[in-house]
């Protein structure tokens, strides 16, 4: 009997998994891969496309990401709801200016339709990583809104964890409509200036639609934490 974090991931060592929605469910419903996955499961049926995709995109999609070492021996004492008590523990804190965007796709197609866009980073990993920041909004500006807002965030497991970029016409009325996203694991991303590349709900790309952000990284030092 499997109880425990733990537990799971000394099974996953050895052994494929693959998680299925409760019960016989067929419908669209969806649920977030990110738990199974750290726990080790390799096969997950979740249709959260984005998470998934953004997973996969460090290897070109071809299906298959091996998983760090940690979670890889068979004597592991890693489990996601005490990720510093591993050996190697080193946390990490992920910076990103949201600097500006450039030609953000319309919601509305009508003629004269202007848009009001907030940037949400999100991510997505073992429990203490989840977290999300975002922006200001910006009025009447799909074209090159400019921010200058700096987001801050800890990453206590690097190798576990996704971030995703989304961009939203707020609505102070109702619920924000969806513009645009990217999503990448925290390893695939590079420090410095980025142009981040947005892509529609389907995955598709949606050019010449982007994000430039200024990103640092670094190792959260025990100073810096207290």
């Amino acid at each position: 009997m499997l109880s425990s974090g733990t537990d799971f991931v000394q099974y996953h060592t050895r052994q494929l998994s693959r998680i299925y929605p409760a019960g016989r469910r067929t419908d669209s419903s969806n649920y977030n891969p990110q738990d199974m996955w750290s726990v080790g499961c390799q096969i997950d049926s979740s249709l959260e496309m984005d998470l998934n995709d953004g997973l996969f995109a460090q290897n070109a999609g071809c299906g298959y990401v091996l998983k760090p070492a940690f979670m890889r021996d068979g004597n592991t004492q890693f489990s996601p709801e005490k990720p510093e008590e591993r050996p190697g523990y080193t946390p990490m804190r992920l910076s990103i200016q949201v600097i500006s965007g450039q030609q953000l796709p319309k919601v509305n197609q009508k003629e004269g339709s202007i848009v009001d866009p907030l940037v949400r980073v999100e991510i997505y990993g073992v429990p203490q990583d989840q977290a999300k920041e975002e922006t200001s909004h910006i009025n009447n500006n799909g074209f090159n809104p400019v921010w200058n807002e700096t987001l801050n965030f800890v990453i206590h497991t690097p190798e576990l964890a996704l971030v995703r970029f989304e961009v939203e016409d707020y609505d102070k009325a109702s619920r924000n409509d969806f513009m645009g996203q990217f999503t990448l694991p925290f390893t695939s991303i590079q420090a410095g200036y980025r142009h981040i590349h947005l892509l529609s709900k389907d995955g598709t790309a949606i050019p010449p639609s982007s994000l430039f952000v200024n990103i640092s990284i670094s190792e959260l030092t025990r100073r810096s934490q207290i």
